[in-house]
């Protein structure tokens, strides 16, 4: 019988335990579950909270992807696109359909997003003012002390005026 006793002759328990609660150990459960709560927009302290752990915690343990909130929602996709044509290709007929019918709405917004690009790139449309057409028109509409003056008069050597025209 091989171990170590106390005073009293009883066995000492060589295991020293810490007090509080056991260290939280990442799962991929719960990597998973954080992806999907930072992609779905919640703050780190709902998210500690859902998972029943501290924000110092989730922190140690899920900076990478705390870090990475605004990559998160794109990554969850196209983790979830991948087992679903996994799944199609294995012969599951509704997951097959299902990536199929994805990728040809992925297709039409990529079509849709690249006219949108297109139709930035047209002339503007009538009634549109520019910005210098803008800032011509309230400079002519200034008055007042700050008007423009109006153009001099010609005068002919004998004192008449003379008559200008406009189209010069």
């Amino acid at each position: 019988m091989g171990g170590d006793f106390d005073l009293f002759g009883n066995p000492c328990d060589t295991d020293q335990r810490k007090a509080g609660r056991p260290e939280h150990k990442p799962t991929e459960e719960n990597i998973i579950n954080i992806m999907v709560l930072l992609a779905s927009g919640m703050k780190n302290r709902e998210v500690a909270k859902t998972l029943g752990i501290s924000v110092p915690t989730l922190r140690k343990h899920y900076l990478h992807l705390t870090r990475n909130r605004d990559v998160l929602l794109a990554r969850l996709k196209a983790k979830l696109r991948t087992a679903q044509i996994q799944q199609g290709l294995a012969g599951n007929a509704a997951a097959l359909s299902a990536s199929l019918r994805m990728l040809d709405t992925v297709s039409a917004e990529r079509v849709a997003s690249d006219l949108r690009g297109k139709a930035a790139n047209q002339p503007v449309a009538r009634g549109y003012i520019s910005k210098k057409d803008q800032r011509l028109e309230s400079a002519q509409a200034i008055g007042g002390k700050y008007a423009v003056p109006a153009a001099p008069r010609l005068v002919a050597s004998n004192g008449q005026a003379v008559a200008v025209s406009d189209e010069e």
